[in-house]
């Protein structure tokens, strides 16, 4: 058997290996305490998000990540993407400041012929 056929024939058996209605669309989201939004803010194109626990209680250093990934959830429009940025720590609260970035495309020409090359 050549190697084409063994990378085919494993290839197939691996698909064949899958069961069915195991596949997720969705992310992987870390489980914790929920996560309570106090405070949402923009100015520009930066959000900043204050948060702490449903349950009052201020979130630790170890659960900021998924902290964060719930700010980013929440904090840009439509047709932007979040991109986490500060954090800060006040009262019991996390803020998280989340730049959202967006692509805009237009029809414009610009004439770029007086530029120096």
């Amino acid at each position: 058997m050549n190697a084409k056929v063994g990378f085919a024939v494993l290839g197939a058996m691996a698909l064949a290996a899958c069961e069915p209605g195991t596949v997720s669309t969705k992310p992987d989201v870390p489980e914790g305490p929920k996560i309570e939004i106090v405070e949402a803010t923009r100015t520009g194109d930066t959000t900043s998000v204050a948060m702490r626990y449903k349950d009052g209680g201020a979130i630790p250093l170890e659960d900021e990540g998924r902290a964060a990934l719930r700010a980013a959830s929440i904090a840009c429009m439509e047709g932007e993407t979040p991109i986490t940025d500060t954090r800060t720590r006040t009262a019991g609260l996390l803020t998280v400041n989340v730049f959202c970035v967006g692509l805009q495309t237009s029809d414009e020409v610009v004439d770029g012929s007086g530029l120096r090359s």
